[in-house]
């Protein structure tokens, strides 16, 4: 296991819709430009690792997650008392904000955990989805299966953790259309075991920063 900072900030008096969470991201990377790990860019170019600040709409509530580096951002440039968010054009003021930073933990365990996503999880791109549309039931599993354990370890290099055992899962997924950047896309819900244990409002797959495949463990 390997424990790692968090720091979230949720808006509990702004209600938005899930769309939102790019515009809350927008608003959020213009006000600190300067500082890449806002917006996951460094002159221009995507910077492809594990977003350590990931922006989500949960419940209906704005959420801001720092991890690591990201919760030292939030903490060190005060980014907690932000207490208006500028959704598109309109600017709202939040008067209550639930601030919690602690420490988590992360990786292989001895249990099966049972996750649920509470966001569509965006887990095809152009290099797979003709494969996928073309599976029958049972392959179109196996192909999410696969991709999920990639998730997990893509997850597990961010965090600088090495899994040296084998992950294993199991789908209780739907698929669900969902619309990003303006293109109709592919993305699922429902839930997942697996024996790996992730921090409740991580998140995997595609677009984690703009709080798609945000999950959350069941008892």
């Amino acid at each position: 296991m390997k424990e790692v900072q968090v720091c979230q900030v949720i808006y509990k008096d702004i209600e938005v819709s899930p769309s939102t969470a790019p515009l809350i991201r927008g608003y959020f990377a213009n006000k600190y430009s300067e500082i890449e790990e806002m917006h996951n860019h460094h002159s221009d170019k995507f910077i492809y690792k594990y977003p350590n600040i990931q922006y989500k709409v949960l419940d209906k509530n704005p959420v801001l997650l720092g991890i690591d580096e990201g919760a030292k951002i939030i903490q060190q440039n005060e980014i907690f008392l932000e207490d208006v968010l500028k959704i598109g054009e309109e600017e709202i003021i939040s008067n209550q904000r639930e601030i919690a930073c602690k420490k988590v933990k992360l990786g292989i365990t001895d249990k099966i955990i049972k996750y649920k996503f509470m966001t569509p999880w965006l887990a095809l791109n152009q290099n797979n989805i003709k494969k996928y549309n073309q599976a029958d039931i049972i392959e179109k599993d196996k192909i999410l299966q696969k991709i999920l354990i990639g998730n997990i370890l893509s997850f597990s290099k961010g965090m600088g953790y090495t899994v040296d055992e084998i992950i294993k899962v199991k789908l209780n997924l739907k698929q669900r259309d969902v619309k990003f950047k303006g293109n109709d896309m592919k993305g699922f819900v429902g839930e997942f075991y697996t024996n790996f244990q992730i921090p409740d409002n991580f998140a995997l797959g595609k677009s984690i920063s703009r709080g798609f495949g945000t999950i959350k463990s069941i008892v």
